[in-house]
């Protein structure tokens, strides 16, 4: 039995007073709300095959109140802010596949709990800040000596999830990613990336057995590094360093040659969440733990929709310093292992709470 403690997720912004948990059917009997003084009302949606995180929200979920969806399909995991709407806030977990699934998604809900949303913002302003005054930034990596600088003239973030769920639209958890785009005039990127870590595949329309074959193809840089030769934001060579990172080269290149545009370099994707585990499947959580550094790194190739693919791949023995700094602000070289945020609950007063 997995447990569900609304109580305790301190992303979810205090005043609501309903919290709805969405659950596909098939699962629904593996998981209990349990309650506490934050909520007055608590309930539960087992959905059945076939409905939508849109119909749901519009038919079956209070028009204030906090929802948490745990679903294996991509309909139940996000919705139009149409069917959102401002007075909902609305946080999704993938489930994944194989006989481990559910304690994945224990694992996930145990982080969404000990995560501290003020330390990320703190963290989060920091390599902010300290970005917003260098005009770029290095990638190097001690395993395979490759490295590369982004040069900008303002840094522009096109991914800004903090730690906190914000009303109106539907939020991957766990939480706590930056993107710094790297595809916008004026900004440049050229040299070589080494990628290393598990990955993350989306996709515009593809279902999930395609998205999960090509992560599955890219699971080999878990333990062996791939080097990306780039110029001016786009991958131009690969050169594998064992055969592990080799069958990831070849689906590259597979994917490169069903569109140029999974080629180019959209961003810098740096993870915020120390207490968000890896997992071994295609997961948000991926990009957003930061393991046991300050934060972690990762390269974004392509961008939706323009492009079929989207992937977010680690930089898990690189370091980034500011460019003309010394200071290592994410990766490999500000590893801290134990020194981990305390978790801390919510210290709220509410009227009792009906969902136990």
């Amino acid at each position: 039995m997995i447990i569900v403690r609304p109580e305790a997720y301190r992303q979810y912004s205090v005043g609501r007073t309903h919290f709805t948990l969405v659950v596909e059917k098939a699962i629904a009997d593996s998981f209990r709300l349990e309650g506490g003084s934050r909520y007055e009302q608590c309930s539960t949606v087992a959905v059945e095959p076939g409905r939508t995180l849109g119909d749901i929200l519009r038919t079956d979920v209070p028009a204030d109140g906090d929802v948490l969806a745990i679903a294996t399909d991509d309909a139940l995991l996000t919705a139009p802010a149409v069917d959102v709407t401002p007075g909902r806030t609305v946080a999704a977990i993938r489930v994944g596949t194989g006989p481990l699934a559910l304690d994945q998604v224990g694992t996930q809900l145990e982080a969404l709990e000990n995560t501290d949303p003020d330390d990320v913002r703190q963290r989060a302003e920091k390599l902010t800040g300290a970005l917003a005054a260098s005009g770029g930034l290095r990638i190097e990596d001690a395993l395979t000596g490759a490295a590369a600088e982004l040069t900008y003239g303002r840094p522009t973030w096109s991914r800004s999830d903090i730690g906190v769920f914000v009303p109106g639209s539907v939020w991957s958890a766990p939480t706590g990613r930056l993107r710094l785009a790297t595809d916008i005039t004026g900004t440049a990127l050229s040299g070589q990336i080494a990628v290393k870590g598990r990955p993350v595949v989306r996709a515009r329309s593809a279902g999930v057995a395609r998205r999960n074959e090509i992560y599955e193809q890219l699971a080999g840089l878990s333990h062996h590094p791939l080097v990306l030769t780039v110029e001016n934001g786009a991958v131009t060579d690969l050169k594998a360093a064992a055969p592990g990172s080799g069958t990831a080269a070849a689906e590259l290149e597979r994917l490169f040659a069903e569109s140029a545009d999974h080629a180019l370099i959209s961003g810098v994707e740096f993870g915020l969440g120390v207490m968000t585990p890896s997992l071994p499947f295609n997961t948000e959580a991926n990009s957003a733990t930061a393991g046991r550094a300050t934060a972690s790194v990762h390269v974004v190739l392509g961008a939706l929709p323009q492009s079929p693919y989207q992937l977010t791949l680690a930089c898990s023995t690189s370091t980034v310093t500011a460019l003309g700094g010394e200071e290592s602000l994410a990766g490999a070289a500000t590893d801290k292992a134990g020194e981990r945020p305390r978790r801390r609950m919510n210290r709220v007063s509410a009227a009792s709470c009906g969902c136990h």
